[in-house]
């Protein structure tokens, strides 16, 4: 089992039906109260991804992304099969963003958009994923990772990931992965992980493990 980069070369382990998909990367309708002000890296997005053939939106947005970054998500595999996926890109280049309750996400993070896990039990896929995507921004200096979530969930809902039906994350999933809320807006929240902290107390663990350890071996 491995964890891959989504790319437009490799964009054959998403289904077709997400391959076409152009929700995240079309505007949306604005909310009056935002101005935008012209010349603006919000307002390039729009012109580059303004809504036409979704096919097409998708596949200029894809290559939008890698351009800046060199991939838009992470996919876990296991020989030839796709165990499920996890979309990612910059915040100002997810144009849908800034017409969502709760939004819009912070222009220094970047934002998880989709994700699916094609056997719903299999939590630890999505740990998988989150903490191969967070390692790689790290690593690129990103600060932050953001996503949106639907507070009003139904029991049955606790344990799902990922709430296909209103393109929303479960709050309980992102919490429990370390996501803290930023903004609420009725049943809709933002949620942020800053990953300036993400090494050190794991690094701070295994030495106190370590200490211990040696602590232990000592003779009486």
């Amino acid at each position: 089992m491995r964890v891959v980069d989504v790319t437009p070369a490799a964009r054959e382990v998403l289904p077709p039906a997400c391959r076409t998909c152009a929700w995240w990367q079309t505007p949306g309708t604005r909310r009056p109260a935002r101005a935008v002000a012209p010349h603006t890296a919000e307002q390039h997005a729009d012109d580059a991804l303004s809504p036409n053939d979704p096919a097409t939106v998708r596949t200029a947005w894809e290559r939008q992304v890698t351009d800046a970054a060199d991939t838009f998500g992470k996919a876990l595999v296991d020989d030839e099969a796709v165990l499920g996926w996890m979309q990612a890109a910059p915040a100002p280049l997810v144009p849908r963003t800034r017409s969502l309750p709760a939004g819009p996400a912070s222009a220094d993070a970047w934002l998880i958009t989709c994700m699916y896990l094609y056997d719903e039990e299999y939590l630890q896929g999505f740990q998988r994923l989150l903490n191969e995507l967070q390692a790689d921004l790290k690593r690129r200096e990103i600060v932050a990772l953001e996503a949106f979530a639907l507070c009003a969930t139904l029991p049955a809902d606790r344990f799902r990931g990922y709430l296909r039906e209103v393109n929303l994350f479960n709050h309980e999933t992102l919490e429990g992965s370390g996501f803290r809320p930023v903004r609420l807006v009725g049943d809709v929240v933002r949620y942020r992980l800053e990953l300036a902290g993400l090494v050190a107390e794991p690094r701070l663990s295994r030495l106190r493990e370590s200490l211990e350890s040696l602590t232990a071996a000592q003779p009486v």
